[in-house]
């Protein structure tokens, strides 16, 4: 395995501590790099003592970029090469754009210091907003009513104010995009906040979860949009009916909004959106009566599907299979699938809880790694479609320990997959199952696929950055490449060095 050390920054370093008598202001503060981010190409790790952003790429370079002082938070801009950085002070809050590959960086003032990004499906708009745990820096008060959508083509920034009676949001959701409208739900603990996130100077529709003879509020705990943007699901802590806000299609005004609590089950557990085809209607999974339901957004009984659950289940899948829906749980080993639109249902006991489930929707599979009294496993589900149910065949690939992380690649074509405390990374293939390993030296903290070049990103524990880049389902050694301390590239250099 090739070993890359930044020695040349050591000897400088040493030198620096040597040749000068005050201690140099680089080093006066701990380094506590910012959760590491990738792109298609390469690993960033954000520094915010040094103020740098370091990009690390698969051949072994190490480039800093210089980015504003008080980093906190770091994100991909999605379907791009260019990482976000948000910084600055308190009073004066600024965004850094960096662009991996040219190695350059934008940066553009924010009117507040934001903690929290939520990104459109496609990249174009972001909004900020403010987490309840965030920092206050210097700041002694907050107005955490307040979000920013930012528009990534222009670079720019608007203000939202929500103005409602709840303190920070608890989530934002952005909404499939229409015609000339993009609506964004932010979901608060008193009730829903909705406005266009197209046109953000329009007012905000607050919508009040209060149902009729209640004297408190509901509190939401998640929103779904439907695909055609007509309907908004969302979730309470209190109520097992689903709330179903109907949306109008108004443009440069605020949305109008029609309220009902649709009831289903006992126990309501989780909520989605249904298959495509499957419109007027949200899925919703009852863990006290077992059921899982398609519920009519009007609430006509009569147009309700339901399927009996063998366990008691509290989680859907995010990506459905066709018409297929699943449900699970990290406390049982049952998973069902159900086809919505013609009724089928296929059961299956795994050997163990899932600790997560990926879903493999082009290869109609399922992949979930377990532990049960046989020891750890990756259970794989294939779904067969007979014509009276569902089959859900199951094969299981031993594993010497838990699995660490389990990550599909973009095409779901292959899945890496490591173990606790070991140096190992398993690519195996979706289709075959056929599996290949590389052993490296440490045991990896994370994994990053990197499409371009076709590349792994193995992290290692540590503060000072620790890499292994090696071949997606390659299984040579010596052609793994580690790159160590980066984090602390360029931290002696001064600001008009980089310039």
């Amino acid at each position: 395995m090739k070993r890359l050390v930044l020695s040349s920054l050591l000897s400088l370093a040493v030198a620096g501590a040597l040749g000068c008598g005050a201690r140099h202001p680089s080093f006066e503060p701990a380094l506590r790099p910012l959760p590491l981010v990738a792109t298609s190409q390469a690993v960033v790790q954000v520094v915010p003592q040094t103020e740098r952003a370091v990009v690390v790429t698969p051949d072994g370079q190490v480039k800093a970029v210089r980015i504003g002082p008080g980093a906190r938070l770091v994100s991909r801009v999605p379907k791009t090469d260019v990482v976000l950085v948000a910084g600055g002070t308190p009073r004066a809050p600024t965004v850094d754009f960096v662009d991996t590959r040219a190695g350059t960086t934008q940066q553009v003032s924010l009117h507040a210091p934001f903690d929290t990004l939520t990104w459109s499906d496609e990249g174009a708009l972001g909004v900020f907003s403010y987490g309840n745990a965030g920092g206050f820096g210097t700041l002694v008060a907050r107005n955490l009513n307040e979000v920013a959508v930012l528009d990534v083509a222009r670079r720019t920034f608007a203000s939202v104010q929500l103005d409602t009676d709840s303190l920070a949001p608890r989530a934002v959701v952005f909404g499939p995009k229409e015609a000339d409208r993009q609506l964004v739900a932010v979901v608060l603990e008193r009730g829903v906040a909705l406005f266009d996130a197209t046109r953000p100077q329009v007012p905000v529709r607050k919508v009040g979860l209060r149902p009729q003879g209640s004297t408190t509020e509901a509190t939401a705990l998640e929103a779904v949009f439907s695909a055609d943007a007509k309907w908004l699901f969302v979730r309470t802590s209190t109520l097992d009916d689903v709330v179903v806000l109907e949306l109008g299609a108004e443009r440069g005004v605020a949305p109008s909004v029609s309220i009902n609590f649709v009831a289903g089950g006992t126990g309501l557990a989780d909520i989605a959106a249904p298959p495509p085809g499957t419109p007027n209607a949200v899925l919703a999974l009852y863990s006290s009566s077992r059921e899982l339901v398609l519920l009519d957004a009007q609430g006509i009984v009569d147009r309700h599907q339901r399927v009996a659950l063998t366990a008691s289940l509290r989680r859907l899948a995010s990506v459905a299979m066709g018409d297929v829906v699943l449900a699970w749980d990290e406390t049982s080993p049952v998973v069902t699938a159900w086809n919505v639109r013609d009724g089928r249902v296929g059961v299956v006991a795994l050997d163990g809880p899932p600790a997560s489930l990926q879903v493999a929707p082009s290869r109609l599979k399922l992949f979930a790694p377990v532990t049960g009294r046989q020891g750890a496993a990756l259970s794989v589900l294939s779904l067969d479609e007979e014509p009276n149910r569902l089959r859900l065949r199951l094969q299981s690939l031993q594993l010497s320990r838990a699995a660490s992380s389990v990550q599909l690649d973009v095409g779901a074509q292959r899945l890496f997959l490591t173990v606790g405390g070991l140096g190992t990374v398993v690519t195996l293939d979706t289709t075959s199952l056929d599996t290949a390993e590389v052993t490296v030296d440490a045991p990896p903290v994370g994994l990053f696929a990197l499409p371009d070049g076709d590349w792994l990103a193995l992290a290692h524990a540590g503060d000072l950055g620790d890499l292994t880049f090696v071949r997606a389902g390659g299984t040579e050694r010596s052609e793994a490449r580690r790159v160590v301390d980066f984090a602390l590239t360029d931290a002696l250099l001064r600001a008009e060095d980089l310039r």
